[in-house]
């Protein structure tokens, strides 16, 4: 089991924050979404690599349920309840659990905490970009540049399909590409196939230019998504002047109910995605609803969270009392001090002046405030800890004390 604590929950508490603050800013609603869903509802499109890793059972009533091991279905499902008939597009965000029997790694656990950014109800490109403009200022809002991977599987879906493969073959082939295993692509296609196969794992991949063209000729069903993609490229330069966008047509994800723009993010010296996202416009038919396009991402905050650069903490003092005497004057320091904001720790039994100091020091404390019955009722000592003076202060100073050092 995985307990988050000490700085990396403080880490993923600041993250969710920010991201919270922005997302509100930018015109997303919040929602909140269980951890448990039926089954049928993850099934319908999940893809069979995210079926394999399930934590699936019957629940007390005979009912076939399993643990969220993402949220986009669970999304997908609120908004045909709960926004269909809201107007256009609907825009929402959330963070929750979601649980995959995968091996752990650092940053990567079989319970994770997942926030997803969803946009039902527009095909425009501008939606495609927009939202991969705020998956890379989600990221900036930790000090993360990213540099955008963008591409489109229905061009990838249309080269594999001229090339003989359908049905379950077909979705298996995008799962190889994937996960980037060509050699068993091309053990399924036939020449022709093998041959773009090869071209796309060479320089040709970020050509949208010369995909365009040639597929014209050769597969002219994998022109609308080439054409799409450089529509949202052109869009992502003029909103993300600063941040490099490539273009990348060898790539796919790999979860069942994408159907177009797809695109991942990724930090300099890293060969795995921070986050990754793309269009489903089949998804809210394919449960049931009205055809409706939808695009979107997601994020595993845990993994995020250990990249947190400037999480500051800021701890001003540890309050101790020195006796049972004190234990009123600590009470009456704590409460002043801690309406001022946060950073202030209270100490609730007696200890020694010497165990005080060394509790400060381990917990990151600049100032202990010592609360013993050799002062006034009124006073305290306040010792700092990094200059090595002290002061005996009334509390009511204590509190003005901190307040200018704001």
């Amino acid at each position: 089991m995985h307990d988050i604590i000490g700085y990396e929950a403080l880490a993923q508490r600041e993250f969710e924050k920010r991201a919270a603050d922005f997302l509100a800013g930018v015109g997303y609603e919040e929602v909140k979404l269980p951890s448990i869903e039926y089954y049928d509802l993850i099934a319908a499109k999940a893809g069979q690599e995210l079926l394999d890793s399930l934590y699936e059972f019957e629940d007390k009533g005979g009912r076939k349920v399993a643990l969220t091991p993402e949220l986009t279905a669970s999304a997908t499902r609120l908004y045909l309840t709960k926004f269909r008939n809201a107007p256009k597009p609907v825009k929402l965000w959330y963070t929750g659990s979601c649980f995959r029997y995968d091996e752990p790694q650092r940053g990567r656990y079989r319970q994770f905490t997942q926030l997803g950014v969803e946009v039902f109800g527009s095909s425009s490109p501008l939606a495609d970009s927009e939202v991969a403009f705020v998956a890379a200022n989600l990221l900036k809002k930790i000090g993360i540049n990213a540099t955008l991977k963008v591409g489109n599987i229905s061009f990838i879906r249309s080269l594999l399909a001229g090339s003989g493969l359908a049905g379950e073959k077909l979705l298996l082939a995008i799962r190889e590409v994937d996960h980037a295993n060509y050699e068993a692509v091309k053990s399924m296609l036939n020449p022709k196939g093998k041959a773009i196969i090869d071209q796309l794992m060479g320089e040709k991949k970020s050509d949208l230019n010369y995909w365009e063209t040639s597929s014209l000729t050769e597969i002219p069903s994998a022109v609308p998504g080439i054409r799409r993609l450089k529509r949202v490229v052109e869009l992502l330069k003029i909103m993300l002047p600063d941040t490099k966008i490539n273009a990348d047509l060898s790539f796919a994800r790999g979860l069942a109910y994408y159907t177009d723009f797809i695109f991942e993010a990724f930090s300099e010296g890293m060969n795995e995605a921070l986050l990754g996202g793309g269009r489903y416009d089949e998804l809210v038919a394919e449960l049931g609803g009205p055809p409706t396009p939808a695009v979107g991402f997601a994020i595993g905050v845990d993994r995020i969270a250990l990249l947190v650069k400037d999480l500051s903490i800021k701890k001003k003092a540890l309050i101790v009392p020195l006796d049972d005497a004190s234990l009123d004057k600590a009470a009456l320091a704590f409460s002043r001090l801690s309406q001022e904001g946060g950073g202030f720790e209270l100490m609730p039994f007696p200890i020694s002046v010497r165990e005080a100091i060394e509790r400060a020091l381990k917990s990151s404390y600049d100032t202990v405030i010592l609360a013993g019955s050799r002062e006034r009722p009124n006073e305290v000592v306040v010792k700092n800890l990094v200059s090595r003076s002290q002061s005996v202060l009334a509390i009511d100073d204590v509190k003005e004390l901190f307040a200018s050092s704001r």
